[in-house]
């Protein structure tokens, strides 16, 4: 029970922060809030301040800030629409920015406690491509496709979110006498010296991933041995903090663009419930480890929640901030707003599809709790 309580106290605290953003830069703009509220539907608890309601709802499946005059002018002078256009995009980018912001500091605090673990391959699979394509124990993989490989996560994630892609992998070499200590087991000195030197080889080669039907995996065929570093100083430190923040926003929005190349079907899809099930159990297992270990867990799930959540937010789709900020955009280039009406027309159609979807996602999630 208390596995489960910790992880909606997370997503909701996750949903907080966001409304805070709005919340904030709506104050900061002179809008008058309405009210501020966390969760959907009913009302559990609430209190009245100076300007604003502060509500507590049943469901925590998201939450609101309302601002006077958001979606119709009443020629309030503090409502919404009656700010300049970039205070009113400001606002509305908030929301998705204090996620990046919260996902940034879950990040950092992680990375302190854990450090960074290089992509070096410690082991090459005979009858896959990594083998074919001529790489070996020691190399250590820097990009591909362009994408940089800052940590081992990096490349097993892109294998999973690119599957049937031609991979352009550009990796780096130690010298043989190093590349024959590393081969052995013993890769703590070509971790220091690949962090610390720019002056390695160089190659680039391309290769496919190879699906293994026992793991439902793409693979290249290559064996990595966790080994974690700290940061070098407070700039790396940061650097690889908001990497991971990148990571995982580019990761939520690839896996939705994995919905509508066919790769996975809507029964996949999870939402609130399944998230909070997950988490729970994912603390369960971790909690014989000690409290730091929970808490670094429920940090970690942060990030992955966080950076998420602002990430999607950020897509043009109706009724999402990203949707917002696309007729705010317009009406900066233009110099003119939209008819309101039509605008509330194409948000509503767009919240229209967001509930459906939410419908498929609770059904999945429901029926996954009661037959998993």
């Amino acid at each position: 029970m208390l596995n489960i309580l910790a992880a909606i106290l997370l997503f909701g605290f996750i949903i907080m922060f966001h409304e805070l953003g709005h919340f904030l830069l709506a104050k900061l703009s002179g809008v008058a809030v309405v009210e501020f509220s966390i969760g959907m539907g009913p009302r559990l608890c609430s209190f009245q301040g100076k300007e604003t309601r502060y509500s507590l709802k049943v469901l925590p499946l998201g939450g609101s800030c309302a601002m006077a005059d958001e979606d119709t002018d009443s020629g309030n002078p503090n409502g919404f629409l009656s700010k300049p256009v970039w205070s009113r995009i400001a606002v509305i980018a908030a929301g998705p920015i204090f996620n990046f912001i919260l996902a940034l500091i879950f990040g950092i605090i992680i990375v302190a406690y854990t450090g960074y673990d290089l992509p070096i391959i410690n082991n090459v699979l005979e009858g896959y491509p990594a083998k074919e394509a001529g790489l070996e124990p020691g190399d250590r993989i820097l990009s591909i496709n362009g994408q940089k490989m800052m940590g081992y996560r990096d490349l097993s994630m892109f294998l999973q979110l690119h599957p049937d892609e031609v991979l352009t992998v550009k990796y780096g070499r130690l010298n043989a006498k190093e590349a024959e200590g590393q081969a052995s087991g013993d890769i703590s000195s070509a971790s220091d010296w690949y962090a610390d030197r720019p002056d390695y080889q160089t190659f680039t080669t391309t290769l496919s991933a190879k699906y293994n039907e026992e793991t439902q995996t793409y693979m290249m065929g290559i064996e990595h041995m966790p080994d974690y570093h700290p940061a070098r100083g407070i700039l790396h430190l940061f650097q690889l903090g908001w990497h991971e923040v990148m990571f995982q926003g580019r990761a939520a929005i690839e896996s939705f663009g994995l919905l509508f190349r066919g790769y996975v079907g809507t029964e996949d899809l999870g939402g609130p419930v399944r998230i909070v099930a997950d988490i729970g159990e994912v603390v369960e297992q971790v909690r014989p480890a000690g409290w730091l270990s929970v808490i670094l867990t429920l940090m970690n799930m942060g990030v992955i929640l966080s950076a998420s959540l602002g990430a999607m937010n950020l897509l043009p789709i109706p009724a999402l901030d990203g949707g917002r900020l696309v007729f705010l955009l317009i009406e900066a280039v233009r110099g003119k707003a939209i008819d309101q009406e039509k605008e509330g027309m194409i948000h509503m159609a767009g919240m229209m599809l967001l509930m459906g979807l939410m419908l498929v996602i609770m059904f999945n999630d429901i029926r996954n709790l009661i037959f998993r």
